[in-house]
């Protein structure tokens, strides 16, 4: 039996604007006092009218334009009818129609991952159920949200954190939401179904409840295995085109049934008829298309044309602060060897602490670099950090501290000569096996206080045991 899991994602980015989406409330809702961020208009309360927030759809254009996707000029809001405890006025503002970003894709590993819309919508409030009883907290009623439809182009659990992973970074990127799963302005709802045998397809289900982007491959796995067992034993459900939502359970490892799956037409989208179409002329979409910062798939381009590896181009453009610090060193440089020093110290002594870029000197990184020759590797990731901690100059600190490695030739054969003269079973074990040369050359480190230097150090030992 084939298996091809066919996987979409539903990503809800919650913008962090200083007011919500279509009132004047206090958007930053995270441990706040329930419902005190409120009022008629996220209550719902009769007569209350929605103001739609301008930055919340520049930000969505934004965010549209980073995933490559083509921009509305002309959009409007819908009502999406239906009742649920926390949604207080009976249905959410929303797009259906006409978003303000459609056919956008991102590459993941040379697949691309067809990206179907990012549109604009309202959240709902927050259900907390306390023993018997389910409380409701309207803060985050109304608070802005962006939707990323993916078409369902992923076909595995890995490729599903990738992605996320992938869009997470880049809402990063551009500074419009924390996109933080575990506090939830990032979150996820995954469908899951298989297409058994190159001519079958198994229900499709939607995944709700899922609180990390861990908990998102292990509900998806457990999806396609239950699917695949339900399939080899329930021929009924062969081409079915029923759709559900199950609920995931993270403390069972496992998803439960919900409800059958409502189609658009359950919802009786209309338009909104308290909001006047929203129109974004070319002029002003260009003018937020050139706010857009270098993205991450740009940068690591531009890293890898530097000679760094895969490896180190990913995790320097990992986070947006550190990409431009390494930029901010870099200073245009287009010297491989200058790029790949700087990473060692970046992604080495520097990656442990927390980075202000405003405290990164450059010529800091230039000074070590043009006498690197003359400090031990050890020795100068110790000065950059000790540097950085203090704002002073590291080659001050290693003249102070007498760290620069000596190359006096006869200075350094004379400790040679007393290493070869203390050490007769470690000459022994050269006279068998040059390699173990190494142990020797520590040892004149050793008694040199590790001023020597090393290269010559073992030049010098190779040139009198011969």
């Amino acid at each position: 039996m084939t298996i091809t899991p066919i996987i979409g994602l539903e990503v809800h980015i919650e913008l962090k604007t200083k007011s919500k989406m279509f009132c004047g409330c206090d958007a930053q809702h995270f441990h706040a006092q329930p419902n005190t961020h409120t009022c008629p208009v996220c209550l719902g309360l009769p007569g209350a009218l929605p103001v739609p927030n301008k930055t919340a759809c520049e930000w969505t254009i934004k965010l549209g334009l980073a995933l490559g996707c083509s921009i509305n000029e002309e959009t409007f809001f819908e009502r999406k009818n239906y009742f649920y405890p926390d949604l207080a006025k009976g249905y959410q503002i929303t797009q259906l129609q006409k978003p303000f970003a459609i056919n956008g894709h991102l590459t993941i590993d040379g697949h691309d991952i067809r990206i179907n819309r990012a549109h604009q919508e309202e959240d709902t409030g927050k259900s907390i159920h306390v023993g018997d009883e389910t409380l409701l907290d309207f803060n985050r009623s109304g608070v802005p949200l962006v939707e990323i439809v993916s078409e369902p182009d992923i076909t595995s659990a890995g490729e599903a954190k990738i992605y996320l992973n992938k869009i997470q970074q880049i809402v990063r990127y551009l500074g419009v939401s924390d996109a933080d799963i575990e506090k939830g302005s990032m979150r996820c709802e995954p469908t899951v179904n298989l297409y058994v045998d190159g001519k079958y397809y198994t229900p499709l289900v939607e995944i709700k409840n899922v609180a990390s982007l861990t908990g998102v491959m292990n509900a998806i796995n457990f999806e396609i295995d239950r699917q695949t067992k339900q399939f080899e034993s329930d021929h009924v459900e062969k081409n079915s085109t029923n759709k559900t939502t199950r609920g995931w359970d993270a403390d069972k490892n496992q998803t439960f049934l919900q409800r059958e799956k409502e189609g658009s037409a359950d919802y009786r989208y209309f338009p909104e008829p308290d909001i006047p179409p929203i129109v974004f002329t070319k002029d002003q979409i260009e003018t937020i298309r050139a706010t857009l910062p270098e993205l991450p798939d740009q940068k690591i381009a531009k890293y890898k044309s530097l000679n760094l590896s895969d490896f180190d181009a990913n995790l320097l453009a990992e986070d947006l602060v550190f990409s431009s610090i390494f930029d901010k060193v870099l200073n245009g440089s287009t010297d491989p060897e200058y790029a790949k020093f700087i990473t060692n110290l970046l992604i080495g002594p520097l990656k442990t602490i927390s980075l202000d870029i405003k405290k990164i000197k450059p010529d800091y990184f230039q000074k070590l670099f043009s006498r690197r020759s003359d400090l031990s590797s050890t020795i100068i990731k110790q000065l950059i950090l000790e540097s950085y901690q203090s704002d002073t100059d590291p080659l001050e600190i290693a003249k102070a501290k007498n760290l620069f490695q000596v190359s006096d030739t006869g200075a350094i054969e004379e400790l040679a000569k007393q290493v070869i003269t203390d050490n007769p079973k470690a000459v022994n074990d050269y006279k068998k096996n040059p390699l173990s040369i190494g142990f020797l050359v520590g040892q004149l480190m050793k008694v040199s206080g590790g001023s020597a230097n090393p290269q010559l150090a073992k030049q010098l030992l190779e040139k009198l045991l011969s």
